[in-house]
C-alpha cells in the first residue's frame, strides 16, 4: 500500500517528480523514461507515483502544457502590439512557432522523436480536448487581430486554429516528408497560407 504523505511532503515529491520528469524526458523520451527512473530522485515506491499521476504519460503531458504555455504566451507577446497586421506578420507567426517547438527539447521528443502517437493512446479523452481548449482559448486574441484586419474575417476562429495545429502536426512527419528538405517545405507551406490569407483579404472574400 502506498505511503501516505503530509502536504508538504506532497508538494515536495510533486515538485521533484516534474523536475525529473523534465529531464529524463527530454534526455531520453517518454517510452524509453521508465516509472523508477521517474521515483529514484524523489525517494518513494514506484507504486506511490500513482498518487501524483494516473500514469508517466500523464506526468509527461503535465510538462507538456507548460510548456505549451511558455510557447503560447512568448509568441502572444510579440504579435499583440498596437503594430499593424500584415501577411509578412502572419508568415513571421507561424515560422516563430515552428522555431519555438524545434528549440524545445521537450517539445522535440514529443514531436519529432515519435513518442506522440504512445502519448495520445495512453491518455484520457479529457485532457487531450482540455490541450485543444487551452490552444483555441490562448490564440483567440491573435485570430481576432488577424480577423479585425481583415484576413480571414469570415472564417470560424476554431477553424484557423485546427489550421495553425494542422501545420505544426506536420512536425510529426518530419523523417516521411525528408529531413533534408522539411525547413524548405515548411517554409514554402506557411508561404502560401500567408499568401492565400492576403488574397482572400485584398478581395474582401468571406
Amino acid at each position: 500500500m502506498p505511503k501516505k504523505f503530509n502536504e508538504q511532503e506532497k508538494e515536495w515529491i510533486r515538485h521533484k517528480l516534474l523536475e525529473e520528469g523534465k529531464r529524463n524526458f527530454e534526455a531520453a523520451g517518454l517510452r524509453k523514461t521508465s516509472v523508477e527512473d521517474l521515483t529514484k530522485v524523489a525517494g518513494i515506491a514506484q507504486g506511490s507515483f500513482y498518487s501524483f499521476f494516473e500514469s508517466k504519460e500523464v506526468l509527461f503531458y503535465t510538462l507538456l502544457l507548460d510548456e505549451e504555455s511558455r510557447i503560447r504566451k512568448q509568441l502572444l507577446e510579440s504579435y499583440l502590439s498596437d503594430e499593424g497586421m500584415t501577411k509578412e506578420r502572419i508568415k513571421s507567426f507561424m515560422l516563430d512557432a515552428f522555431r519555438l517547438i524545434s528549440e524545445s527539447p521537450l517539445m522535440k521528443q514529443i514531436y519529432l522523436a515519435g513518442d506522440f502517437e504512445q502519448l495520445v493512446r495512453k491518455l484520457p479523452q479529457e485532457l487531450l480536448e482540455r490541450n485543444f481548449t487551452e490552444d483555441q482559448d490562448a490564440l483567440m486574441p491573435v485570430i481576432r487581430k488577424w480577423q479585425s484586419s481583415g484576413f480571414l474575417s469570415g472564417t470560424r476562429p476554431e477553424l484557423i486554429v485546427s489550421m495553425l495545429r494542422s501545420l505544426v502536426l506536420l512536425s510529426l512527419h518530419k523523417k516521411e516528408i525528408g529531413e533534408a528538405i522539411f525547413d524548405d517545405t515548411i517554409t514554402l507551406m506557411v508561404d502560401l497560407i500567408a499568401e492565400g490569407m492576403y488574397a482572400y483579404h485584398e478581395s474582401g472574400s468571406e
